[in-house]
């Protein structure tokens, strides 16, 4: 296996080690080490065989936190065979205990029982310990999920969140409402850079996302596609609807300029709007809103353009 192999491999063995720990948390409050054990060849199991069966995607989990998911791996294990070390201690003490009640003619029941009750108590404490690290990380992994799934800078979702919630939506027969997306470009946006800087020009991009949110309806989605475009879907409307949106945010923007040392940055936008349909693909649904975002620009940016 090669290296650039190993970190997305771990990002998904995480994932499927979560799954798992949520499904056997609604049962059960705790979980034993003879149970974790089996979860970890269980998420083990699912990972050879999406990567053997090539259903195992790598270039999707590229630059997504791997890292940090494989420094989750390594604490987890190095934790549990930790644990499970403790643990076989305690094993051994009990086969010593026994072993010294049947050398001896005189059995001390006070003490043994002492014994058994002092092991038993590590016993307990080993395991509530590995009870409360499964706890731990599984809120640790929870947080990566969201921060993999969200551009660092303005806090839309990013493009891999994209492609993952598109993958859902076009795995249907039938859609279950018209959903129309929105690729939009900043105009413009290399001159901003030279003006007045890259700060500011991260500064335009924050300030852009915060007005898509306060334009759009909670079951509306921003992405950062890439640089300066993102791509909005629109759930639950119609290509009026969507139109009606476009242009919202078109005014928006030119009525809205945000500051910087003092100075106001005048910011526009292209759009190009396409509707979801039955059977479609990611790239295809690309493709389109690409056509039109290029017929927006080509035609004077600052305005809508359509391709159905």
């Amino acid at each position: 296996m090669e290296t650039n192999q190993v970190n997305p491999l771990l990002f998904l063995f995480c994932k499927e080690l979560t799954i798992q720990l949520e499904s056997l948390s609604n049962l059960q409050e705790t979980i034993t080490p003879t149970e974790f054990s089996e979860l970890i060849s269980n998420a083990t199991h699912e990972v050879l065989e999406s990567y053997t069966s090539g259903e195992f995607d790598l270039l999707a989990y590229r630059g997504t936190g791997a890292e940090e998911y494989k420094e989750l791996a390594r604490r987890s294990i190095d934790s549990y065979s930790a644990s499970n070390t403790k643990i076989g201690e305690i094993t051994d003490r009990h086969a010593e205990l026994l072993n010294e009640t049947s050398s001896s003619k005189l059995i001390d029941f006070s003490k043994i029982s002492e014994k058994f009750n002092a092991i038993q108590d590590h016993l307990n404490d080993e395991v509530s310990r590995a009870n409360d690290v499964i706890h731990t990380l599984l809120e640790q992994v929870k947080t990566l999920e969201i921060k993999t799934s969200l551009d660092p800078l303005t806090k839309a979702y990013n493009r891999y969140a994209l492609h993952e919630y598109l993958k859902v939506v076009l795995e249907k027969e039938k859609l279950d409402y018209d959903i129309f997306a929105l690729m939009i470009d900043v105009d413009d946006f290399k001159i901003i850079n030279d003006r007045f800087g890259h700060i500011a020009g991260d500064k335009v991009l924050i300030f852009i996302v915060k007005l898509f949110k306060k334009a759009l309806r909670d079951g509306d989605r921003v992405y950062r596609f890439g640089g300066e475009e993102f791509i909005i879907l629109l759930n639950r409307t119609d290509a009026a609807g969507a139109q009606l949106v476009a242009e919202r945010l078109l005014n928006l923007c030119r009525n809205n300029k945000p500051l910087f040392q003092n100075q106001q940055i005048p910011v526009t936008l292209s759009i190009g709007l396409t509707k979801i349909i039955e059977g479609d693909t990611i790239d295809a649904i690309i493709n389109r809103s690409d056509v039109a975002l290029y017929r927006a620009k080509k035609n004077g940016k600052d305005r809508l353009e359509m391709e159905f």
